[in-house]
């Protein structure tokens, strides 16, 4: 009985060592999907500024240019000027797509990390252990205070109680 009792407590304790490296690994990976995110967006942002200065510039240096020649040309300074803000916009919704790609990106491979992890728990050495499994999906510990439930292996043959009754009364005499 002690034997199976040892046995309990090692695969008890190797299934809180596995449980706790996983979530030390998914920590870890969400951190770095973080990061990733965060130096996506800096980028991102970083691009869209640059490329938004650029072509104010250039909207600005057409803009001047049209006004010189406005007598004359108003119909081609009106041309640049739509040109202008067309590739501007374009330039824009480029940007945005390569956010999108580089956030879509991202989130997979904060998916993948996390479907790793939880394939990594599933796949541990607690599965091999020869422990009856539970089917009822009870979780390990109850929320709920007060309620005392007593656990499969106190409950086997009343053989524990048996045992705590016989060493109760020795140690009363």
């Amino acid at each position: 009985m002690a034997s199976f009792l040892e046995k309990a407590t090692s695969a008890l304790s190797e299934a809180k060592d596995s449980v706790t490296t996983t979530a030390e690994s998914v920590g870890a990976s969400l951190t770095d999907a973080q990061k990733t995110v965060a130096d996506s967006t800096e980028a991102a942002k970083t691009e869209a500024a640059a490329t938004v200065a650029a072509t104010t510039e250039t909207v600005k240096t057409e803009a001047a240019a049209a006004t010189e020649k406005s007598s004359s040309v108003t119909t081609k300074a009106q041309e640049a000027v739509d040109n202008a803000l067309s590739r501007g916009i374009e330039g824009a919704k480029n940007l945005l797509h390569v956010f999108e790609e580089k956030r879509t990106e991202v989130s997979s491979r904060v998916v993948g990390a996390v479907s790793n992890a939880v394939g990594g728990a599933s796949s541990s050495t607690v599965a091999t252990r020869d422990l009856p499994i539970s089917t009822d999906n009870q979780p390990l510990l109850s929320g709920e205070r007060g309620v005392e439930t007593t656990p499969w292996w106190k409950n086997c043959c009343g053989v524990l109680d048996l045992l705590k009754s016989t060493s109760s009364s020795t140690t009363a005499k």
